[in-house]
């Protein structure tokens, strides 16, 4: 079965102030924009490269942008991958990953991006 995969890094969504710090309500949107970029209906799934960020983000920064791609799950087919480091990155994304499912979104942590590739391609009733 094909598999459409869109792969967005942090570098495409997160606005950084001057003072170092991550815009969130700017990053939020700017995430949706590039979500929803292509027109409906979508078929593709979703992988969002947190590797490249130089900036820690909490789990709430997680959390926030994920809220909104929530709100705007209908843009894609709601299984979503987060590729992160090992530590404090895997664990927030791994509380993410709980928050989603009680939400009904198929969303996954990863520290290796062949693994991510290969968890798309399973079908969703396995």
């Amino acid at each position: 079965m094909a598999t459409k995969i869109k792969i967005v890094t942090t570098g495409d969504f997160l606005e950084i102030t001057p003072e170092g710090v991550i815009d969130m309500a700017t990053s939020r949107q700017l995430l949706v924009d590039i979500a929803k970029a292509d027109r409906h209906p979508v078929d593709y799934d979703l992988l969002i490269d947190f590797r490249d960020t130089q900036w820690r983000m909490s789990t709430f920064d997680l959390y926030q942008l994920a809220s909104e791609l929530f709100a705007h799950g209908d843009t894609f087919r709601r299984k979503v991958a987060l590729l992160v480091h090992e530590g404090a990155s895997f664990d927030a994304a791994a509380f993410l990953e709980t928050c989603s499912h009680n939400r009904g979104f198929s969303v996954d942590a990863f520290t290796n991006f062949e693994t991510a590739m290969r968890w798309f391609l399973i079908p969703e009733d396995v």
